[in-house]
């Protein structure tokens, strides 16, 4: 997912009331391969009303197919149905609304036709949507006491309301909201065969508390490998147990895992057990990773699982930083890695933090995010400042990271720009690869201008590789 590779390029930028950007001057690496020909040279810049495909540009390689210009305002993430190997379908989550518009949180789109069908209503910034391996979908809310709705078969789902203020669904036997996992801002969402949910919360640091912290739910009753249900009560997310990461395992005397704090954001650390608030309206699992002293993070974006790593679960999330004060944003990997020291780690494991890609002027304030399976490529689509609102940065991009060879470091061997828009006023969201790797579905979100009701849609594309 080819011609030509080329190293992350190093990128030099400068603070002077506005970013001034140099050019990224890429230098070739045979041995590597990005899986898409030559790579896009620069951002795209501007603003543009023209239809979805004539607003990106592609890296040679890649061929793009719009998939529905009916889908909402600003559609996030895509969980593919029945699954990522066949989808007839996608569930997809609405974040926003144009102003004056009212439009449903979740919506079911045909990928034949284009169609798209309305399923739940009533949610406020529906961000993460992800398949489960036992046949449902889970939507979540990125609010600080957002919530996680399962959803049992989505295409006989329509009219389901949800009521935030009582935390509950106008018909539970379809969508059940899973207070068991905790209220959060939902973003990244990793979901194991068994149950195992890894998830974080998309907050920004404030006032020196900690950002968004990492957690671990781990069900009551694990799922049955290969098996679906067909009741929501059977459900792994019905019950279960969540803890947080907390990084830093240096003893204090008899007192372990002492080292921990601001300063201490990657290595090995400890899961921490909270209490999962049982009312839910409560605003619930930040205070609770405050008081065990959880490790934070600059609005934790998206999370995909690497498809390529054996030796216990790696997850990797972005961390979207700010470009506009020179935090360019970063991508963090955790290996949720065996322990057989109970005092040390009551969840029998112990999460291990490291850097993997490390933000720069150009590949900057980096949100959702997926593996390829066939390459075990890390995608990673852009939220960043755009030409419509800071001239001096291009438009969002898509990028393509290597896995790390056989180096010395745990980084990245070097990322490309294999899309680019030229919509300023858009963004790339909800990037999600078929199985077998041979491309990948995308939205391209809140084309229309602020406030225009009669623009009030967006597009979703698949993008695939050359043959």
């Amino acid at each position: 997912m080819s011609q030509h590779s080329f190293r992350r390029a190093a990128c030099v930028g400068a603070l002077a009331g506005a970013i001034a950007l140099v050019a990224v001057v890429p230098a070739l690496a045979q041995d590597q391969d990005f899986g898409i020909g030559t790579p896009l040279a620069e951002s795209g810049t501007g603003v543009t009303a023209a239809p979805g495909l004539e607003a990106i540009k592609l890296a040679s390689g890649l061929t793009a197919t719009l998939v529905s210009d009916k889908v909402g305002y600003a559609p996030d993430m895509i969980a593919l149905w029945p699954d990522n190997a066949a989808p007839t379908h996608a569930v997809i989550c609405n974040e926003e609304f144009p102003e004056g518009v009212e439009q449903a949180s979740v919506q079911l789109v045909d990928l034949t036709t284009g169609d798209v069908t309305d399923m739940l209503t009533g949610m406020s910034s529906c961000d993460p949507a992800k398949t489960t391996p036992w046949g449902t979908v889970l939507v979540g809310e990125e609010e600080d006491d957002g919530r996680v709705i399962e959803i049992i078969d989505p295409l006989t789902t329509t009219g389901i309301t949800f009521d935030r203020a009582a935390g509950t669904t106008s018909d539970p036997t379809k969508a059940a909201v899973r207070t068991a996992l905790g209220q959060l801002a939902y973003e990244g969402i990793v979901i194991t065969e068994d149950g195992t949910v890894y998830y974080g919360d998309e907050r920004r640091p404030e006032a020196g508390q900690p950002g968004g912290g990492i957690y671990k739910f781990v069900p009551a009753t694990p799922a049955t490998a290969g098996a679906t249900i067909t009741d929501l009560a059977g459900s792994p997310f019905a019950a279960g147990s969540v803890y947080v990461s907390r990084l830093g395992q240096r003893s204090n005397g008899d007192v372990p895992n002492q080292d921990f704090g601001q300063g201490t954001e990657t290595g090995a650390g400890v899961w921490v057990p909270l209490e999962t608030p049982a009312d839910p309206t409560t605003f619930g699992l930040y205070d609770a990773g405050l008081a065990a002293g959880m490790t934070g993070y600059y609005r934790p974006e998206d999370m995909a699982r690497d498809p390529k790593h054996t030796d216990g679960v790696r997850v990797c999330w972005n961390n979207t930083g700010r470009d506009v004060a020179g935090n360019w944003g970063e991508t963090l990997c955790l290996v949720d890695q065996p322990s057989d020291d109970a005092e040390a780690n009551p969840a029998g494991s112990m999460p291990v933090v490291t850097r993997f890609v490390q933000g720069n002027p150009h590949l900057r304030m980096p949100d959702n995010i997926d593996f390829d399976p066939a390459t075990g490529n890390l995608w990673i689509n852009m939220d960043a400042s755009t030409s419509a609102e800071e001239p001096a940065f291009g438009n969002d991009d898509v990028w393509v990271c290597l896995p790390d060879g056989g180096d010395d470091d745990l980084l990245t061997d070097g990322c490309a720009r294999a899309v680019t828009l030229l919509d300023g006023e858009a963004e790339f969201s909800g990037i999600t690869f078929l199985a077998d790797g041979s491309g990948f579905y995308q939205h391209l979100q809140h084309r229309a201008q602020d406030g225009d009701a009669t623009l009030g849609t967006s597009e979703m594309i698949k993008v695939e590789f050359a043959k």
